[in-house]
């Protein structure tokens, strides 16, 4: 009888364990770790205001009247990994860029999770699918930046997130990472967005 019951505890711990999982996770040295409640804060928002651009343009401080609105994005898992691993990327590795220290973009990489169509892969530093930034103090917050092209960051990543153009209005799923860093690295936090659509 003691055995069952240790069996059942057991079982017990790991269905609580499922649910009481932390929504972050933590990566040794540097006290860098992923934080997948501002993932999902930025991805609400994001939502949001594609939804409603002109709504934002008050709250923003920016103009985003004539910018059409979009259908909700999907989120995807294999995307946000993705996205997690790039912003990871540029905590550890000192950098703030489309084009990692091993001159590969984000396109190269989002292939080898989930299918870009061939035209994504002609230049190994092609990051047409990537928004990124480095500071915000939440997701939400880096959404706002994102949009308000903050501190003169690149503009397409505005376009991408809202969907404007053609091809940005035809992606449909999103990852999105976000990654609280420290004092020692170039920014204390990192965000980066991947928008795709499947092959």
């Amino acid at each position: 009888m003691f055995r069952k019951l240790t069996i059942i505890s057991a079982f017990s711990l790991l269905a609580i364990g499922l649910f009481v999982l932390p929504s972050f996770t933590i990566y040794p040295g540097q006290g860098v770790f992923i934080d997948r409640v501002q993932e999902q804060k930025a991805f609400v928002l994001l939502n949001k205001v594609r939804k409603d651009p002109n709504a934002y343009s008050e709250r923003y401080g920016t103009s985003l009247r004539g910018i059409s609105p979009r259908p909700d994005l999907i989120w995807n898992d294999s995307l946000a990994a993705v996205a997690e691993r790039k912003a990871m990327s540029m905590a550890y590795n000192g950098y703030f860029g489309h084009v990692d220290p091993k001159g590969y973009g984000i396109n190269y990489y989002v292939n080898k999770a989930y299918p870009v169509s061939d035209d994504l892969l002609k230049d190994k530093k092609l990051s047409t699918l990537e928004a990124i930034q480095g500071g915000a103090p939440s997701g939400e917050g880096a959404i706002k930046y994102i949009i308000t092209n903050y501190n003169n960051e690149d503009p397409t990543g505005r376009q991408l997130v809202l969907g404007e153009g053609e091809f940005n209005g035809s992606l449909n799923e999103v990852g999105i990472g976000y990654v609280h860093a420290t004092t020692s690295t170039k920014y204390q936090s990192y965000t980066v967005i991947i928008l795709a659509k499947k092959k």
